[in-house]
């Protein structure tokens, strides 16, 4: 698989979800923390919406950076990858150990599934690179 492709690919969806956030973080906050929660605890809303906030933007800044370093060599674009991969496996690690035994977080193995995928393809395209 070329690598700007893989490049291409990451970045787009990380852009875009840095865009949802930014556009939305009620939204995703509510999901974040569950309607029960919110209705208990405005303030833990509040804080999860001002978590997607922050978020937002280091999230449209990789998706940017990705895509912009498509034309890259083969060795920065596998770097990138692998940066990314080291990025995601630590943001999943958290997911399943953090999040996951959380009180005030409503997470679920669904909500993970995205980066599942984007860790995937990001081996994937480094393995297969050209």
């Amino acid at each position: 698989m070329k690598t700007s492709t893989t490049l291409t690919i990451l970045g787009a969806y990380n852009a875009l979800m840095g865009i949802i956030m930014l556009f939305a973080p009620d939204s995703m906050a509510m999901q974040m923390v569950g309607e029960t929660r919110a209705t208990e605890s405005p303030e833990l809303l509040e804080m999860a919406t001002m978590f997607h906030y922050g978020l937002s933007p280091a999230l449209l800044m990789l998706g940017l950076t990705l895509i912009l370093i498509r034309s890259c060599s083969m060795n920065t674009a596998k770097n990138a990858l692998i940066a990314y991969i080291i990025g995601t496996g630590v943001l999943l690690a958290l997911f399943f150990t953090v999040f996951s035994n959380s009180t005030v977080m409503n997470f679920s193995t669904e909500m993970a599934v995205p980066d599942m995928l984007a860790i995937a393809l990001a081996v994937f395209g480094l393995v297969k690179a050209k």
